[in-house]
Formats: structure tokens, C-alpha cells, sequence
């Protein structure tokens, strides 16, 4: 079972063509609605914006997830983004807003969903064998606490159920390793988003 989409030679040219994706979208609605990831795989797709922001003035981003530090620190996924885009804080819907249950609420849906993915199955800040993951998994609420001890910090992460309220999915799996994890036969989290998602997920790969 082959369950790659789109092959590229690089990281670079795999967020290009995402990039593209994301103009076109911003030529159909006039302020779309953007789940991204942090980590290494997207950083192309932050700095590609950051040299055309102008275009991404009305467009709304939300971090699948964040660490709980200070936006400053380098492990800030929301803070990495906005260093990176030079996109401004009124265009984040920030994770740490008080009210972010009632903003994520407000969102009916979400234009497209940008995913990494680890070498353990994990995607946004679900990862396999926390206390929360069932919840994270299976439940209606749309943002998810870990404060597991095992984990290098405290995160949030979009349930997900938020994150299937995405049009369209595309997860990025960025070795041959990632690639095997999504044959693998194992329950672990990305199968459960493979799972509920199968009409609109789109996988992207490189070596």
C-alpha cells in the first residue's frame, strides 16, 4: 500500500509546492484560515512567506502546537513562526490566548492543514503512550493539555477533531522512516489521523 502523494528531491521543493498551494488559496477567500506545524519540516514554508507577506495580510494562521515557554524562547513553535514569516501577531490565533476555546470555536472551518510528524507517530503534540492521548484522539474537546513528565516541556495541541475540521490535510513525512511509520501495522497517533481523514489527507515525502 502506497500511501505517498507527492515525492520531492528536497525539502525545498516540497514547501515550495506548498506555498503555491497556499497563494492559490488566498486568490479564492478573502481571509483563509491556515493550520501549520512547527518543527524542522515546514521552516522553508515560513521563510517562502516571509518574503511575500504582503500576500498573507488578511490570512489567519494557528499553530497545531505549542510548548509551554515564553513566546521569546527558541522552542516556541509561535514564536518561531513569527520570527521566521515576519507575519504579525494580529494574523496568529495564538494557543496561550485565554479564550482560545472560544476562538478555535468560532472557526468553522480551516482552509488547509499543514502537518510534520515524528519518528514515534506523533503529530502536533499528540504523541503516543501520554496521559492524554485517547482524549487528544478521540474526544470533541479542540485543545489538548500534556504535561507529562516524560516530555521535554509542557505542551497544547489541537485536538484531532480541530484539526479535521481542515478541507484539506497535507502531512509531511521527511525520511524513509517517517515513510515506513505509515505502513506500520501499530495503533499509533498519525494512523488515527490517517484513519479519519483518509478522504482529504494528502502525504508529502522526501529523502
Amino acid at each position: 500500500m502506497n500511501l505517498i502523494n507527492k515525492k520531492f528531491k528536497t525539502l525545498d521543493d516540497l514547501n515550495e509546492d506548498i506555498f503555491e498551494e497556499l497563494l492559490a488559496l488566498l486568490k479564492m477567500h478573502s481571509s483563509p484560515c491556515f493550520i501549520l506545524s512547527g518543527g524542522n519540516s515546514p521552516r522553508p514554508l515560513f521563510r517562502r512567506i516571509s518574503q511575500h507577506n504582503e500576500y498573507f495580510k488578511k490570512a489567519i494562521f494557528v499553530m497545531s502546537d505549542e510548548r509551554v515557554v515564553d513566546i521569546e524562547n527558541s522552542s516556541s513553535n509561535e514564536g518561531e513562526f513569527l520570527r521566521l514569516s515576519n507575519i504579525t501577531k494580529d494574523n496568529l490565533i495564538s494557543l496561550r490566548n485565554k479564550k482560545i476555546i472560544q476562538k478555535l470555536n468560532d472557526i468553522s472551518s480551516y482552509d488547509l492543514a499543514v502537518l510534520g510528524m515524528g519518528d514515534d507517530g506523533h503529530f502536533a503534540s499528540i504523541f503516543p503512550d501520554c496521559l492524554n492521548t485517547s482524549e487528544a484522539i478521540n474526544s470533541q474537546n479542540n485543545i489538548i493539555s500534556f504535561k507529562d513528565e516524560h516530555l521535554d516541556f509542557e505542551r497544547i495541541s489541537l485536538s484531532l477533531n480541530e484539526i479535521l475540521k481542515a478541507k484539506k490535510i497535507i502531512l509531511i513525512a521527511s525520511s524513509k522512516n517517517k515513510q515506513s511509520i505509515l505502513t506500520d501495522k501499530k495503533s499509533l497517533p498519525v494512523h488515527h489521523l490517517l484513519n479519519k481523514s483518509s478522504n482529504k489527507i494528502f502525504i508529502f515525502s522526501c529523502d
